[in-house]
């Protein structure tokens, strides 16, 4: 009888589970999940460096012409530099993990990437120092000084342009309303039209030639106010041409709400830069600060050119983690 009662509780139990296994997993299931993520986000803040802090993709912009692979073997050498000195698994890729206590690493292409590219092109490879924002100043200014001639002497042949145009088109109107030119008439205004079509070509051309000193005039506007604000300097802000811009410049930032974390990476310009600027926002997602050390991971400036700890960057993370 006991048997008999054990056995119809189990299949009571087991029918119970059954039917109730839809509300079980709306309802109980995600709460269960946000207590792990919660315990898990205590468990980091709390005892840091114990379990490794999950990663995985978010935003991936294609414009920046890198492959995922190469972007997540830039991630995992910048992983290696905190992991390695102290033994310890620090960051872990989960790229199928989508729960909100994933660290999401974004790549985004915005104005600030397009300007360090548009640099790069022209052979200019811009570094967080006071000689190379001089060295831009100046070539600023010399631009500068070029497009606003340049652009006043396209004005004033677009003015006589125009001017020319309409003395041709009034005497088109002329000769029509007579009911046409004489030879020698039409001969002149097939010259006149001619010399238009010629004209505007060139004004095609010329204005083709400033827009392009536009845009690196503004690609080095973009750059040099960056370095005024991260160098700190008492200087003027830069204004572009032709249009109007504001935006900071941070090659990288990490963000949290305390549940969510991400971080967004918006410039580079070679892959060591995005080695260390990498390696500088994991360092954030580990709870580090900055150091003085101007060669450090943690610098605010990513104008070192190693990709290993300082003295500054390991102390800071022995402190973080509990170790000597």
């Amino acid at each position: 009888m006991k048997n008999f009662l054990k056995i119809l509780l189990l299949i009571i139990l087991f029918g119970a589970i059954y039917y109730f296994r839809d509300p079980l997993s709306t309802q109980v299931l995600p709460i269960l999940e946000n207590l792990k993520n919660n315990i898990s986000n205590v468990f980091g803040k709390y005892i840091p460096c114990k379990e490794p802090i999950p990663y995985t993709f978010g935003t991936f912009d294609a414009k920046f012409n890198i492959s995922k692979k190469y972007f997540l073997d830039a991630l995992s050498l910048a992983e290696t530099i905190w992991e390695k000195p102290v033994g310890l698994e620090l960051f872990t890729y989960t790229p199928t993990d989508s729960s909100s206590n994933v660290l999401k690493i974004n790549l985004i292409y915005d104005y600030r990437q397009e300007a360090t590219s548009k640099l790069a092109s022209l052979g200019i490879i811009v570094k967080d120092t006071r000689a190379s924002y001089d060295m831009l100043r100046n070539k600023f200014t010399a631009l500068k000084a070029l497009y606003e001639k340049d652009e006043i002497d396209f004005n004033v042949r677009m003015e006589s342009f125009n001017q020319n145009k309409l003395a041709y088109e009034n005497k088109v109107k002329f000769w029509n309303t007579k009911g046409g030119a004489s030879q020698k008439e039409y001969n002149q205004l097939e010259a006149t039209h001619l010399f238009l079509e010629n004209e505007i070509r060139e004004l095609q051309n010329i204005q083709k030639n400033l827009n392009n000193t536009a845009d690196e005039i503004n690609a080095l506007v973009v750059v040099l106010n960056r370095l005024v604000t991260s160098l700190n300097l008492s200087v003027g802000k830069y204004n572009t041409v032709n249009v109007a811009r504001g935006e900071s410049f941070e090659e990288g930032v990490y963000v949290s709400d305390g549940v969510n974390r991400e971080i967004d990476i918006y410039e580079f310009s070679s892959r060591e830069k995005l080695v260390r600027v990498l390696a500088h926002e994991l360092g954030h997602a580990l709870g580090l600060p900055h150091v003085s050390d101007s060669q450090a991971i943690m610098y605010e400036l990513n104008q070192g050119n190693n990709q290993i700890l300082t003295k500054a960057d390991l102390d800071e993370l022995k402190v973080r983690c509990g170790l000597k």
